[in-house]
C-alpha cells in the first residue's frame, strides 16, 4: 500500500480455496502481513474470515507475542465510494493494459500466459512513482533518479537479462511474417509468440509509463484538490442510497458509530437500517443528512424512542370517520352512565 508495488497471482477460477492458495503464494514471497484491506468479494470476505478463524488458535497467539508478531487483520471497503479502491483499480488498469495489448489475438498455453503475467509484474514494479530531490549540483544529470515500487522493497533495481535465447530478438527475421501462418503452425511456435509478446509488452510499457506520466497527473481537472467530509454524529437520521432505487423510497436508518480519518474528518459509518434493524456499512458520500438529535427532539420529544423501537405493523390506512367512530364508542364504554356529551 505505501510502496504501490504490485504482486499477481494466477487463479483459476473464484473460489475461496484458490483465494487462500493465492494469499499462501504472496506470504511465501513478502511474508506474513499485518493488514488486508479488499472490496466485498465473497471469496475474499469468506477467506479472510477462515485465515483470522485459524490464526485465533491459543499456541498461535502465543507464538505470535513471543516473537512480536501482530496477528493479520482483514477488512473491507465501505460500500457507496469505489474512489476508496482506486489505488487498487489504478494498478487493474495498469496490468490489464499492458497484458490485454502485448497479447492481442494469440492464443497462449497456461506456462506461457503464467510467463507473461510475470514479466508484467516485474516491468510494473519498474515504473517511477517519484523522483529524488538533487542533493548535489546536477549538472552532469539532467533527470534524476526515479524511485521505483522495487526500490522501496528491495532497496536496490533489480537486475533483468533475458536468458532464453529463443526469446532474443533478432532484427534479420520479420516476426509478423512468421506470426503470419497457418492457425494450428502459430499456437506450435510458442517461443516465438512469446518473443513476440515479449516486444510488445517492453513497448507498451515504455509507451506507457515513461512518456504519459505527466498527463496522467493533470488530465482530470481538481484531482489533487482537497475535499470537504460532510460533518455526521451519533445519532443522526440519514437517508441511504442504493443501486437502482429511486431516491423518493430510499431507506432511512440512523448512525450508530462513525469511522473518521487521520485528519479528524468522518468518512466512513455504521447506520442502523429502520425497516430491517440492520447495521450496514456505509461511505458517507451515500448517506444523505435528514435530521439532527436536537432537531428532531424539537419536533417531535419521543422521535428517538420511535426510532429505536422495532417497526410496528400498522395495518392498511383507515378513514377518518371510522377513527371518530371508535373513539367514541370506546368513551361510551368506558362512561358509567353510558351518556354522551356532545
Amino acid at each position: 500500500m505505501f510502496t504501490r508495488a504490485v504482486n499477481l497471482k494466477i487463479c483459476v477460477d473464484m473460489s475461496v480455496k484458490e483465494f487462500l492458495r493465492s494469499s499462501m503464494l504472496h506470504t511465501f514471497d513478502y511474508g506474513l502481513p499485518q493488514f488486508c484491506v479488499s472490496d466485498l468479494g465473497t471469496q475474499i470476505v469468506a477467506g479472510g474470515n477462515i485465515i483470522m478463524d485459524f490464526l485465533k488458535d491459543p499456541e498461535t497467539q502465543m507464538h505470535f507475542d513471543e516473537a512480536g508478531v501482530q496477528s493479520i487483520k482483514f477488512d473491507r471497503y465501505f460500500k457507496g465510494c469505489s474512489q476508496m479502491g482506486s489505488l487498487v483499480e489504478i494498478c487493474i488498469k495498469m496490468v490489464k493494459h499492458l497484458i490485454n495489448k502485448s497479447i492481442g489475438t494469440n492464443v497462449l498455453e497456461f506456462r506461457d500466459f503464467e510467463f507473461v503475467v510475470s514479466q508484467t509484474c516485474h516491468l510494473v514494479n519498474k515504473r517511477p512513482i517519484a523522483f529524488k530531490e538533487a542533493l548535489r549540483d546536477s549538472s552532469n544529470e539532467p533527470v534524476p533518479h526515479p524511485i521505483t515500487p522495487e526500490r522501496l522493497i528491495h532497496g536496490y533495481d533489480l537486475l533483468s537479462i533475458n536468458v532464453i535465447p529463443d526469446l532474443q530478438p533478432d532484427p534479420e527475421i520479420d516476426l509478423e511474417y512468421i506470426l503470419g501462418t497457418t492457425p494450428s503452425e502459430r499456437i506450435k511456435n510458442n517461443y516465438q509468440k512469446l518473443n513476440a509478446i515479449r516486444k510488445n509488452l517492453i513497448d507498451n510499457y515504455h509507451s506507457e509509463f515513461l512518456a504519459t506520466l505527466i498527463k496522467q497527473a493533470v488530465d482530470k481537472k481538481d484531482r489533487y484538490r482537497p475535499c470537504r467530509h460532510q460533518h455526521l454524529n451519533v445519532g443522526d437520521i440519514v437517508l441511504i442510497k442504493e443501486t437502482h432505487v429511486k431516491p423518493l423510497n430510499y431507506p432511512m436508518g440512523k448512525i450508530t458509530e462513525v469511522i473518521k480519518n487521520t485528519s479528524g474528518e468522518v468518512t466512513n459509518a455504521i447506520v442502523l437500517k429502520g425497516k430491517t434493524n440492520e447495521l450496514v456499512k456505509r461511505h458517507i458520500t451515500s448517506l444523505i443528512p435528514l435530521l439532527k438529535p436536537d432537531i428532531a427532539e424539537e419536533i417531535n420529544p419521543s422521535v428517538n424512542e420511535e426510532l429505536d423501537a422495532k417497526p410496528k405493523f400498522r395495518g392498511r390506512s383507515r378513514r377518518r370517520a371510522a377513527v371518530e367512530s371508535e373513539k367514541r364508542t370506546r368513551h361510551v364504554l368506558q362512561d358509567s352512565d353510558g351518556l354522551i356529551t356532545l
